[in-house]
């Protein structure tokens, strides 16, 4: 168990792998902090040794640390997303990381530990992330929708909010609202069709989206080559 910051901080550092952090590095494309070679599992593992008791006084630590690196602020990401004691304290630390976030995988490692929370309060309270410049806020608006919404009970809502209140044209962005929309065509094909038989999306969500389903073995053959057709040239 660590309890403190500092205990974090040093257990995370001896972890590095400067073999790995050459394969990983151009990986996660951090933009602004340096990487220094940790595995994702070591550093959820890590995240998991806290106890809930501690949790307050880590991610103070965390976020009066000016030397950050990748993995530091996803580990401080994984921790916030925990379960605790009640909803409000993570709503709470994870509206004060996102900011901070710089990569993808930030993004995609940390949304998937919320999963445990209600939905309908993920969906209200951090749809203002659409609303940001960052594209990694409204990434992670995004994959909330993909890792924790995607259901029946939300679709509708997925779809007209993809269609309607999504600013596209950021890279990591895109890519993620094609994913959440091949994933769409894949568990609800006739809602999502719609979507694709006329274009609605700019051409690169559109064509991504269409590209990732048809590579899904969860498509029929029959499918996947009608969807070609609907490619936007």
């Amino acid at each position: 168990m660590y309890e403190t910051y500092e205990q974090c901080k040093a257990a995370l550092f001896a972890e590095v792998d400067e073999k790995y952090d050459n394969f990983n590095n151009p990986i996660v494309n951090c933009e602004g902090y340096p990487t220094c070679g940790v595995r994702t599992p070591v550093i959820k593992k890590l995240a998991k040794s806290v106890p809930l008791a501690a949790r307050d006084d880590v991610l103070n630590g965390f976020f009066s640390d000016a030397d950050l690196t990748y993995e530091i602020v996803l580990f401080a990401g994984v921790l916030a997303a925990r379960k605790g004691e009640y909803y409000g304290q993570t709503r709470e630390y994870i509206s004060r990381i996102v900011p901070l976030f710089r990569s993808w995988a930030h993004v995609d490692s940390v949304t998937p530990c919320l999963s445990w929370a209600d939905k309908s309060a993920l969906w209200d309270d951090f749809r203002y992330l659409l609303d940001c410049e960052g594209q990694y806020e409204k990434r992670f608006y995004i994959m909330i929708m993909f890792s924790c919404c995607l259901g029946d009970e939300y679709i509708d809502k997925i779809l007209e909010t993809l269609r309607y209140n999504v600013a596209y044209g950021q890279y990591y962005v895109d890519m993620a609202a094609a994913w959440l929309l091949a994933e769409c065509l894949v568990k609800y094909y006739d809602k999502t069709l719609p979507l694709f038989t006329t274009q609605v999306f700019p051409k690169f969500v559109h064509n991504k989206a269409i590209q990732k389903a048809r590579e899904s073995f969860r498509v029929s053959p029959d499918t996947k080559a009608y969807l070609n057709t609907l490619k936007v040239k």
